[in-house]
């Protein structure tokens, strides 16, 4: 997959603020470097063309007819990039990175790949490769995937499990059957060798850049050396959290849905 672009964040803001959308531009360099005053702004953006000029990124012929100084095709990819509708995002804390997947028509996705909140990379897929194209980030290469392994919980002791520090209270006050017992301390080990975080993959609805992203749908889960655990949420009246180890195949089938609108 070639990427399309990879920028900084701050060329990211500017490319959008050029291509018509300065306050989401704007919001873009401030959710890496915080709050900025019209100063700090200004003096962002002058820097930042310097990089899009060293980077062949300037149209000089656009500037000089006082349109947007870019492009005509990366104002296009911009504007289709943020006014996309539908984006499934694609965590992954302990790594330091996230993928944000934008739904541009029927057939096509844009990948979103920020490194770091500093670098990012785009590049299209199609809705048949978005499986794939999950499961390559993610990278479980290394696991001998399993299956069977299950436990139920509340969703106060599920809660608790987010601090480590809760673990020994949890461990005290939670009833587990053997089988249950087994399964919590295959998924404790999981658990700690990420930190105490739980990946997720969610689904948004953006419905204009006025209102705030609606969460569709979300999947919480854990790769292990031995499967995927994964979270479900159920009708059970005392314990509706179920956690469950997932073979590859599961696991697969799992994201052949997770594009449908």
């Amino acid at each position: 997959m070639k990427p399309l672009l990879a920028c900084t964040t701050e060329e990211l803001a500017l490319l959008v603020t050029f291509s018509g959308y300065p306050g989401v531009g704007k919001g873009i360099a401030e959710s890496s470097m915080g709050t900025l005053s019209p100063d700090k702004w200004e003096s962002v953006m002058q820097a930042t063309i310097h990089q899009l000029m060293l980077k062949q990124i300037w149209d000089y012929e656009r500037e000089a007819k006082n349109e947007a100084p870019i492009s005509v095709e990366m104002e296009a990819f911009i504007k289709s990039y943020v006014e996309s509708q539908w984006m499934i995002r694609c965590s992954n804390a302990p790594e330091q990175h996230i993928l944000m997947i934008h739904k541009i028509d029927n057939e096509t996705w844009l990948s979103h790949l920020i490194d770091r909140d500093i670098i990012h990379e785009f590049a299209y897929i199609t809705n048949d490769e978005l499986p794939a194209h999950i499961i390559d980030y993610y990278s479980f290469t290394d696991i001998k995937f399993e299956n069977g392994l299950s436990f139920h919980m509340t969703d106060q002791d599920f809660d608790m499990l987010s601090d480590k520090k809760n673990l020994e209270k949890l461990e005290a006050n939670t009833y587990f059957t053997p089988d249950e017992r087994v399964a919590f301390n295959q998924f404790k080990l999981a658990l700690e060798s990420k930190q105490w975080s739980l990946n997720n993959i969610s689904m948004f609805n953006l419905p204009s850049l006025e209102e705030d992203p609606l969460l569709m749908n979300i999947m919480f889960f854990l790769p292990s050396s031995k499967g995927i655990w994964v979270v479900e949420y159920t009708d059970h009246a005392e314990t509706p959290v179920h956690v469950q180890l997932h073979s590859y195949d599961t696991w697969m089938e799992m994201l052949q849905g997770v594009g449908q609108i």
